[in-house]
């Protein structure tokens, strides 16, 4: 018998403390009540509130008061701020967002099934009601924290008023579509979040923030950032190609597609891309070398020299192209030498000699000035004039080109 007892004590000693910790504090309320007070009840509310006996009405009702307790911190500070006294920023902020996600807490509750299978939102109308008043201030909150630096605040502040507008509290209002401050909120958001390497507010709020009209194109570029960190590499393209349509001013797109396809040796998609660009902005010297080092890859070095030539006009110290032309020009030469005449008999020999003679040439011009604009990256343009000056017959400069590889090699 003692042992019934005592288990009916245990179950019944749940709802007895929750009664009087709720009563504790409607009592309490009804009078002014110092922070440290506030703070403790909350606290013991949101104790109750998570345990997993406390029933579903209780529970809802241990959170809104919670809430009334941080309300009643805000209004002890804003009667501050109205009488131009000192008041603490950081605690008038803390306790309206404090507010916000105590009541849709209590919403979410209640929007599910209790213990008789039923479901209440009977109080939305009234949350609604407490909630608007202060849901400007989670904005406020918000800037005051991006202007001092602390952009993990700043997010949360701006993701709170972001999560508000699209809340089934505030489903009367259309807030997503009508509140003109949710598209720059959102590129605040991005860019919070960004600073905080916080991948996923980035893609959370990014199509919003394009909506703001402010460098929708770095928006843009944080989405595939953020994609290329998740190691999502499908999304990662498409964000990508979705860059370059939209923003084809932004080179970020173009060369972090052109390296992909680099790196995974797809030199005709390379070129493909490469070359669309060149017709949407042909005097982008980017997009000209580009498409020289595609048509490298796939050993159409004529055409290779021609995308050279277009690039050097726009940009005359472009080094990289200065090399990929003078490398387009040696194949040419090493695969004409291939298939020259080698019989001194025969008057195709001399035809032969000098038109390789002109191909080595016209090798010779842009290596050198790899040479001349990059001195010390003797690994680069040391090889290549070698074989130039002995193909060349240049004793003096082959002998100088010589001595600087041997002593590459000691």
């Amino acid at each position: 018998m003692k042992k019934i007892l005592f288990i009916v004590f245990i179950v019944l000693s749940t709802p007895v403390l929750a009664e009087k910790i709720t009563r504790t504090v409607k009592d309490g309320l009804k009078r002014p009540q110092k922070r440290e007070q506030l703070e403790k009840w909350r606290q013991s509310l949101l104790a109750e509130a998570a345990k997993p006996e406390t029933r579903h009405k209780k529970r809802v009702e241990c959170l809104l008061l919670a809430a009334e307790c941080s309300e009643a911190v805000n209004e002890a500070e804003n009667v501050k701020l109205y009488l131009k006294k000192p008041y603490d920023t950081v605690v008038f902020f803390s306790s309206i967002r404090d507010i916000f996600t105590l009541v849709t807490m209590a919403d979410s509750v209640g929007a599910q099934p209790n213990e008789k299978g039923k479901v209440d939102l009977s109080g939305r109308r009234r949350y609604r009601e407490k909630l608007a008043p202060y849901r400007s201030n989670l904005l406020t909150g918000g800037k005051w924290y991006y202007q001092h630096g602390q952009t993990q605040k700043a997010y949360d502040y701006f993701d709170a008023y972001l999560n508000a507008a699209g809340h089934p509290i505030f489903a009367q209002d259309s807030l997503q579509e009508k509140d003109v401050q949710v598209p720059m909120t959102s590129y605040l958001a991005v860019f919070s979040a960004q600073k905080e390497g916080n991948i996923n507010g980035v893609l959370k709020h990014a199509e919003r923030a394009k909506r703001a009209g402010q460098r929708s194109d770095l928006v843009q570029e944080y989405v595939a950032r953020a994609w290329e960190n998740k190691g999502d590499t499908t999304r990662w393209l498409d964000a990508l190609h979705e860059g370059i349509r939209s923003y084809a001013n932004n080179q970020f797109f173009f060369t972090h597609l052109l390296n992909y396809y680099t790196r995974t040796s797809q030199w005709e998609e390379g070129l493909a891309l490469a070359d669309s660009m060149t017709q949407v902005a042909d005097t982008v010297a980017l997009f000209w070398y580009a498409k020289s080092l595609m048509l490298l890859k796939l050993h159409r070095d004529s055409e290779a020299i021609s995308a050279c030539d277009s690039c050097l006009a726009l940009a005359p110290d472009h080094v990289n192209a200065y090399y990929n032309k003078g490398i387009a020009a040696l194949n040419i030469a090493t695969a004409f030498a291939d298939t020259a005449c080698t019989d001194l008999k025969n008057p195709q020999f001399r035809k032969d000699q000098a038109t390789l003679r002109k191909l080595y040439q016209l090798a010779r011009q842009p290596m050198e000035q790899v040479r001349k604009l990059t001195p010390d990256d003797q690994e680069r343009w040391a090889p290549a004039l070698y074989r130039i000056y002995l193909h060349l017959n240049m004793g003096k400069e082959f002998d100088e080109i010589d001595r600087i590889l041997k002593k590459k090699k000691s």
